[in-house]
């Protein structure tokens, strides 16, 4: 081994050192000119020069012919994929653009034996190799081949020639080739002829028949089946209409055709009659059809050619004929077909009309009979009397029929009419014109359906355009969203829908996987649904959330159907729908909640009638000593939290028995003012904000600071650290689609805003509901909010909450405005000093300790007492001779209710007072003129509500 010299240059003076798998080989600088073809070489050149060749039977570079070096430095100075395989063994030489191609084979296949490196496609090449190493030069174009470079087989498709390589002696010793990889080229071609063949499917099982014409010649280019069956299946492809079809030409349809290529704008002809001869001499018949002429433009807006759609409508309009002149028959008396028949005496130029003629131009028949010509022309629209007159004079004149179509003015109404007339002359003995006559037909309708026909084909796009950009343009306005999806997971094709829904652009949509945009919660099923449409299945309906740009979610209900290795799919944001169901689906939770919270809190009232009322009677007659005083004050309390609790599930519930008034909502809150910082502490700095001169609110004033206050707890609660609450009114006038969902109206708008932690959408979409809280075991009932959601839904307005995390919490109050009619509430008094006989108390309850109870405190305000377990045995013992003073009544009972009962005793015995008692107040319950208590009560609000009955 030689010394290694550094620093040096391959083509220098000195050695150099290169240092390859772990070998190192020196070269003397007098031996570098034997690898002047490898310098550069790029990559691959640098690579040759540091392999260890002793396993090549290629051998080392410097053992090498000048023929294989040639070859080498040429393919090595080259961009292009290139190799050699050289010797009897071919060994393997190649490029740095080759290198790309190898894939993972890359760089151990440097110097390794051809059979080695490509044993998966040698089957397929062998042939070729063997008459390039015989001397036969070979090319193959979009050879398909499949590889395994990747670690795995795929599908690949390359052009490329082999090459006789020679040596010195002239001789065959390896094969050169030049090769270029035509994978993507070939999907895309496949891809792209899928797509054509798809259109032409549809384009051929299209009901209607279709053609397009190219050129200023209409040749043409393309014709479906229904267009090949009206023509009879002639052979036209390739040729001019004028050639293809003489029969058409004949008949005008170029002259058409010429007339929508000059001017760029659509022709659409309605019934026209099309004289079909299918070969030369054959039969000929006649066809009416339905179709348009549609130019088509260029990217530049040029006409390039026609294209033809439409129907053949030939039974349709001889069936609807047929049916007319049934009609025509039917009702030939009458002449209900409202055809107008006029004659014109062209020898004394007198006309006469059919009644009709009268009707379709307004006139009266006794005051118009022989109207005159001129007359005549008089009611034609100026723009059309020229022609009108000049058509039916060269028809007199010659002798010859017409059919022209002009506007009138209907004589009567004042309204422009279209009038249709066709006449055809009648001949004297000598073959002169003697007469015209002819028919008059109101066919406004008919123009104003073609004039919509007109302005919608106007609209309508029906180019066939090569380009895919073109074939999609229906989907571009839709709000749908339109997509090619591949099974790879990537989108193919979209339509601008997903942009606007979704936010990201297209190109950002048709980088990323679908599975991006979709929602981490709905992937899975996706992927089900994915692997499902791999079976070929067509997918009827599914739905799951979608990402947008910006950060929000939306749910599309999709149908696909696959296609080869992609499926076609549509969706559409149904997130408003699922937006109303679930609130559907949270109102009838809500009901279904208040319904069984009302009856429990029915219950609990009648059970707290008897307990309130026992411990009012102890505590007032001082039972006991100190400590049994403490005991009853303790329980009195508890039995007024339990009350407390029981409103509140009755407010929720919206049983709670509510006497509204008219309220100053402005004085209200700001005499709060004190109360509320007082109890919301230091930290807390409130604010009233209260609008001038405000209208007032049908409300409870009691319930509705309860509610106040509730609402300035749960804000202190929110603010642990302190922050701002505010309360504020205004006047406000509630739209059609106001987010609240009431009635359109006058209402009073109540602020409760606060600066705190807020609530998450989870939280926020529970709050209203009895018992939720948030502020752990023992600190709230989690009956605040649900108060006050039942207090403004039972008094006709709402609740709605508007929180965000960190920010804050809004609570709305809507009230609506009252009157100065609405009732004042009753004040309580304090009872006057039991009498020693006060009258006959009747006293109806079904609930046994109730009645006891209540029992107790009539006697002891004075008053004897008759008991009745029902409204049934009240009128018993009424009708048995009681004649009471008054009679005290439970609302709800079995059989009558309380109610009911009043209005018995109100018409048989007007003079004896009533007062219903009851838990709550249903909607179809005790009637507003009735005087009422609410369970529980004590003696005190006993007394002054019979103190009232008698004012």
């Amino acid at each position: 081994m030689r010394r290694a010299v550094t620093n040096a240059s391959v083509c220098g003076s000195s050695d150099i050192d290169v240092r390859a798998k772990g070998l190192r080989v020196a070269y003397r600088a007098d031996r570098t000119s034997q690898y002047d073809f490898l310098s550069g070489g790029g990559q691959m050149g640098r690579l040759m020069l540091a392999h260890d060749w002793s396993t090549s039977p290629l051998g080392p570079p410097d053992g090498w012919p000048q023929s294989l070096r040639s070859v080498v430095g040429l393919l090595l100075g080259s961009k292009f994929p290139m190799f050699v395989a050289w010797g009897t063994e071919l060994g393997f030489l190649y490029n740095d653009s080759y290198a790309e191609i190898l894939g993972g084979k890359h760089p151990k296949a440097l110097g390794e034996r051809f059979s080695e490196i490509w044993a998966e496609i040698w089957p397929d090449i062998a042939p070729l190799i063997e008459a390039a190493m015989a001397g036969e030069a070979t090319y193959r174009e979009d050879l398909p081949l499949l590889m395994n470079r990747k670690g795995f087989e795929e599908q690949t498709w390359f052009t490329f020639s082999y090459s006789p390589a020679r040596n010195e002696a002239g001789q065959v010793a390896g094969m050169f080739c030049a090769c270029s990889e035509t994978t993507a080229k070939v999907v895309a071609e496949r891809r792209s002829l899928e797509e054509r063949e798809r259109l032409q499917r549809m384009f051929e099982q299209a009901p209607g028949f279709m053609a397009m014409l190219s050129g200023p010649e209409h040749r043409f280019t393309l014709t479906n089946p229904a267009f090949q069956q009206l023509i009879g299946h002639r052979d036209v492809l390739g040729k001019p209409v004028s050639a293809a079809l003489p029969d058409a030409a004949a008949q005008g349809y170029v002259e058409h055709l010429n007339k929508a290529f000059s001017t760029g704008e659509a022709l659409i002809f309605s019934s026209a009659p099309y004289a079909m001869q299918a070969a030369p001499g054959g039969p000929i018949t006649e066809r009416l059809v339905d179709f348009v002429y549609q130019p088509v433009r260029d990217a530049d807006g040029a006409v390039t050619g026609v294209f033809v759609e439409g129907y053949d409508v030939t039974e349709r309009v001889r069936a609807e004929a047929a049916l007319r002149a049934s009609e025509a028959r039917l009702k030939l008396a009458q002449q209900a077909a409202g055809i107008g028949v006029w004659d014109w005496d062209l020898v004394t130029g007198a006309i006469s009309w059919s009644p009709e003629m009268y009707d379709i131009l307004g006139l009266d028949p006794a005051k118009h009979a022989g109207t005159p010509y001129d007359t005549w022309l008089g009611i034609l629209h100026p723009d059309d009397r020229d022609l009108a007159d000049r058509t039916a004079r060269e028809a007199a004149a010659k002798g010859e029929a017409f059919s022209i179509d002009f506007r009138i003015k209907h004589q009567q109404t004042g309204e422009q009419r279209w009038v249709r007339s066709r006449a055809t002359a009648v001949l004297d003995d000598q073959g002169r014109p003697a007469r015209l006559v002819g028919v008059n037909v109101d066919v406004t309708g008919e123009r104003r359906r073609e004039e919509g026909l007109r302005e919608l084909a106007g609209d309508l796009q029906t180019a066939v355009e090569a380009s895919e950009r073109e074939r999609n343009r229906i989907y571009d306005l839709s709000n749908d969203l339109f997509a090619v999806v591949g099974f790879d997971g990537f989108l193919k094709t979209i339509n601008p829908a997903w942009e606007r829904l979704l936010g990201y652009s297209r190109a950002e949509l048709l980088a990323k996987p679908l599975a991006a945009v979709i929602h981490p919660d709905d992937l899975a099923a996706a992927g089900q649904v994915i692997a499902a449409l791999q079976t070929r299945d067509p997918l009827q309906r599914f739905e799951n959330r979608l990402i947008t740009a910006d950060n929000n979610t939306i749910w599309v209900a999709w149908a696909a159907v696959p296609e080869g290795d992609r499926f076609y799919a549509v969706g559409r944001d149904v997130s408003r729908e699922r937006e109303q169901d679930e609130a559907l689906r949270q109102s009838r939770k809500m009901e279904a909640m208040g319904q069984l919270t009302g009856g429990v809190a029915h219950d609990f009232n009648n059970l707290l009638t008897p307990i309130v009322g026992a411990l009012d009677m102890l505590q007032r007659r001082g039972i006991g000593g100190e400590r049994e005083q403490r005991l009853i004050a303790g329980a009195a309390q508890s039995a007024d939290r339990a009350k407390t609790l029981v409103q509140r599930l009755l407010a929720f519930a919206r049983r709670q028995p509510l006497q509204p008034v008219a309220v100053d909502l402005g004085l209200l809150v700001a005499g709060m003012g004190e109360l509320v910082a007082s109890t919301t502490g230091p930290q807390i700095k409130v604010v009233v904000d209260a609008a001038r001169d405000l209208p007032p609110a049908k409300a409870d004033p009691n319930q509705l600071e309860m509610a106040v206050l509730n609402l300035a707890v749960n804000a202190r609660d929110a603010m642990p650290d302190g922050g701002t609450l505010r309360i504020s009114v205004r006047a406000a006038t509630i739209g059609r689609q106001h987010r609240s969902n009431l009635k359109p109206g006058p209402y009073l708008h109540l602020s409760v805003a606060d600066s705190g932690t807020g609530m998450d959408e989870v939280t926020l979409s529970r709050a209203i509901e009895p018992f939720f809280s948030t502020k752990g075991i023992g600190k709230g009932t989690g009956l605040g909010l649900s108060m006050v959601h039942g207090l403004a839904t039972q008094l006709g307005g709402a609740l709605t909450i508007h929180s965000t995390p960190g920010v804050g919490t809004n609570v709305e109050l809507w009230l609506p405005q009252g009157d100065a009619q609405t009732g004042t509430p009753l004040a309580l008094e304090r009872a006057p000093a039991p009498a020693a006989r006060r009258g006959t108390v009747l006293l109806v309850d079904d609930e046994d300790l109730v009645r006891l109870s209540t029992a107790e405190m009539l006697i002891e305000l004075g008053h004897e007492v008759v008991e009745a377990g029902s409204a049934e045995e009240a009128l018993r013992l009424l009708n048995g001779g009681l004649f009471p003073d008054l009679v005290v009544t439970d609302h709800l009972m079995p059989g009558m209710s309380g109610t009911e009962l009043a209005r018995r005793i109100q018409a048989e015995r007007p003079n004896v007072k009533v007062l219903i008692v009851s838990g709550y107040a249903e909607a179809v319950g005790i009637a507003p003129d009735l005087p009422r208590l609410t369970k529980p009560f004590r003696n005190l609000e006993l007394a002054a509500s019979l103190d009232s009955l008698g004012r």
